[in-house]
């Protein structure tokens, strides 16, 4: 299963928020390729803990900065989160009752990491116009 290797592609052009979206990419990265290796529960365990502390800082400061310079995909930015947070709510609970199998870590790299990708694409990119 590809990873996802960071590159100019992904970069918004605003520092601490490309340094946030590099570091998630990485753990998440790291996620599915410890559930295709099967490397243990506590070290799966520990990328969701770091997961989801991260993603909740993360999308907080992003929305702060989105809200701050009234950047016009706000509110949608907004609910794409709600929709990922939501998403890796079920994965971290699917893991929790049946452990690391290769089609959760399908759907990890499925419905998180692709996921991540183009909303950096396509919602992410908006802040920094917004922000001259």
């Amino acid at each position: 299963m590809p990873l996802v290797m960071w590159n100019d592609t992904l970069k918004i052009g605003v520092p601490e928020i490309d340094r946030q979206h590099q570091q998630l990419i990485e753990q998440m990265n790291a996620l599915v390729d410890a559930m295709n290796t099967n490397r243990g529960k506590e070290e799966i365990q520990k990328i969701i803990q770091f997961l989801d502390l991260y993603v909740w800082q993360h999308f907080g400061f992003e929305e702060n900065c989105m809200q701050k310079h009234s950047c016009p995909v706000a509110c949608q930015n907004k609910e794409a989160h709600a929709k990922f947070s939501a998403t890796f709510r079920e994965i971290k609970a699917e893991f929790n009752a049946k452990g690391a199998s290769l089609p959760l870590a399908m759907k990890v790299n499925e419905h998180l990491l692709d996921w991540f990708v183009n909303h950096i694409k396509r919602i992410d990119r908006e802040l920094k116009a917004s922000m001259k």
